[in-house]
């Protein structure tokens, strides 16, 4: 087990965990900053103070910074993450739609090209050229 400290910054301002927590790893300690901030989100708001703001360094006994918790984390991890991927579906829809109309009217072009082509050929069968 390993003793984490989870100092927390706010416009500058540190406050310093002077206790600390014995966790088994730092996965562990980066679940424990994200629920403090999920319990401080609305205190700090109570506040008026801005929680986007706000993060977590958490460090180890011999002073070393092993990562920093931006409270915003919070906030992204309850966003509709469909809604970039639903946008960028629709860009390649609309991607892919127009692609399909060109080939469409390429398609037609040749079509168009080859009638022509079997109507000559039709003709020249007809009337040799002697």
């Amino acid at each position: 087990m390993t003793r984490f400290f989870f100092d927390f910054v706010q416009t500058g301002q540190c406050t310093r965990d002077a206790e600390g927590i014995e966790l088994v790893d730092v996965e562990q300690a980066y679940l424990e900053a994200f629920k403090a901030g999920q319990e401080m989100w609305s205190e700090l708001l109570k506040q008026r103070r801005d929680p986007r703001r706000c993060f977590f360094e958490v460090r180890n006994g011999a002073e070393e910074i092993l990562f920093v918790f931006p409270l915003q984390e919070v906030v992204d991890s309850c966003t509709d993450r469909t809604a970039a991927p639903l946008k960028q579906t629709f860009e390649k829809l609309r991607h892919t739609h127009n692609y399909a109309q060109h080939i469409r009217d390429e398609f037609v072009r040749e079509v168009r090209s080859t009638q022509q082509v079997l109507e000559v050929s039709r003709k020249l069968l007809k009337h040799p050229i002697s």
